[in-house]
């Protein structure tokens, strides 16, 4: 029994005597790239100072000047504005196609009546001549003055059937796109030229009935893609888009690139109730977890991120109702730098 002990007690040393030499071996042999890599982020979490703080559940970055102007952070006090609420409604680009044929007929039957018109001048003065002949003693035939005065009436005719024409080409426009086009058909104003030039696009946008009283004058299209332009508004529009039963209305946009007909759009109406608040732009916010975020400034070196409410988007920015005042400076440019330092700040290890 003494004996087995003992070669346990002798086992027991050897092993742990080989333990203690294959662990001394491995750290002799450790790569001296890895030694300085771990030493230098040991030196950089030491002179890299925590910058942020969380104070009564706000978070809080500070930054000297220095620090601030490398990283090129712009600030800049909120502005109070005025603006309606939105709803959102389809809208498609028009062909002017139709239009540019519109004016052709239109054109062709007022160049018909002024044609009917000069002759029916002319035959007027002949009938006229004739007329004065017969009765001075009958130096024009009667034959004569009854035909001449025949070809006037004739003339006559299609004079006032050159107008009816005229009149229902004028109408035919009214009854398919509405009063203000009819008028530029009839007129040419520069608006129509621009039109057929396409440097401006017809765009048709229908509501659910009942939903506004009156349409907008001013309107914001979402353009493809990104971004979005203005449309001004021309005049209802007799004409029901299939996808929705509503009241359509026909608005001018300034065209772009991929502006074709036939693109379906989404059409932004201010028709809601004036609201008052503080416009935050699209390029102070920065998105974290989900919610909308932008960072306050409180004192020169000391920024505090807060949450922006998804309250009213407008194109260039969002309208603010609560929360902000008027003079509040955020952080404009340079707002996703401080969200990633606020990261790597909070991430560090503590010593």
């Amino acid at each position: 029994m003494k004996r087995i002990l003992e070669r346990l007690f002798i086992l027991t040393v050897v092993l742990v005597t080989a333990v203690l030499l294959i662990r001394t071996f491995a750290h002799v042999r450790k790569d001296p790239s890895d030694q300085d890599e771990e030493e230098e982020e040991k030196e950089e979490a030491v002179k890299t100072p925590s910058r942020a703080s969380v104070q009564n559940g706000q978070t809080i970055i500070t930054l000297d000047v220095e620090t601030e102007s490398q990283t090129g952070i712009t600030v800049a006090p909120l502005k109070a504005i005025t603006a309606r609420t939105e709803i959102t409604a389809p809208a498609v680009v028009l062909s002017a196609q139709e239009l540019v044929t519109a004016r052709n007929n239109y054109v062709a039957a007022q160049t018909a009546l002024e044609k009917a018109e000069a002759g029916v001048q002319v035959m007027q003065q002949e009938s006229d001549r004739l007329k004065a002949l017969y009765e001075d003693n009958q130096n024009a035939s009667q034959r004569a003055l009854q035909s001449a005065e025949g070809s006037l009436r004739s003339g006559q005719a299609d004079v006032e059937a050159a107008r009816q024409d005229l009149a229902l080409q004028a109408a035919a426009v009214r009854q398919s796109w509405g009063d203000v086009i009819a008028e530029w058909i009839i007129d040419g104003p520069p608006p129509l030229d621009r039109v057929f030039n396409q440097h401006d696009s017809l765009v048709q946008v229908t509501v659910v009935a009942g939903v506004v009283s009156a349409a907008p004058e001013t309107i914001r299209l979402e353009l493809p893609g990104s971004g979005d332009t203005q449309a001004e508004l021309i005049s209802p529009f007799p004409r029901v888009d299939p996808r929705i039963q509503g009241t359509s209305f026909l608005y001018i946009a300034q065209n772009h690139i991929g502006l074709a007909p036939g693109l379906n759009l989404a059409a932004r109406l201010p028709v809601g109730r004036l609201m008052r608040g503080v416009l935050v732009p699209q390029q102070a916010v920065v998105w974290w977890q989900g919610n909308a975020w932008v960072y306050q400034q409180t004192t020169p070196d000391r920024f505090v991120r807060r949450r922006v409410p998804d309250e009213m988007p407008l194109a260039n920015g969002g309208l603010i109702s609560e929360g902000f005042s008027p003079g509040d400076r955020i952080v404009t440019a340079g707002a996703q730098a401080l969200l990633s330092e606020e990261s790597r700040s909070l991430n560090q290890p503590q010593e």
